[in-house]
């Protein structure tokens, strides 16, 4: 049988043991909430990151359009400036060329032998300067 002051003693025991349980589980009751609340806020915060990451793309996609719109508007200004510039340019250069045809032409009529030595003797520097970049060989062939 079992002795009344072993039993007595294990049952004194056991209630400590559940006390201090007790007073252990009531001590880790803060410290669990505090876990899920960090749980449910790094939830939270993840969940928030993802639609960031999410709306991303969209936001990137906007804003490429965007710049894509300035540069062309940018671009199509500075065309037009250009243009202009280039027809101005062109004008004054179709004058001059009309004012020296003019020129050539009196000087043609004029001295119409001066203006040919000066085309054979330009067009003899002209074909010198073109050939001076191929070689000079010549090849003889014997007949006999």
């Amino acid at each position: 049988m079992a002795d009344p002051m072993t039993s007595s003693a294990n049952g004194t025991t056991a209630n400590a043991t559940a006390a201090n349980l007790a007073d252990a589980t009531a001590a880790l009751d803060p410290v669990a909430a505090s876990a899920r609340n960090a749980k449910v806020s790094a939830a939270d915060s993840l969940n928030e990151a993802a639609d960031a990451v999410g709306k991303a793309p969209a936001a990137l996609n906007e804003a490429a359009h965007s710049l894509l719109s300035a540069a062309r508007t940018l671009l199509e200004g500075k065309t037009e400036v250009v243009v202009a510039k280039g027809q101005e340019v062109y004008g004054k250069v179709k004058e001059r060329a009309v004012e020296r045809f003019g020129d050539t032409d009196v000087l043609v009529r004029e001295k119409p032998y001066v203006a040919l030595g000066i085309a054979a003797a330009a067009g003899f520097l002209l074909g010198h300067l073109i050939s001076s970049g191929r070689s000079q060989v010549v090849y003889l062939r014997d007949d006999r």
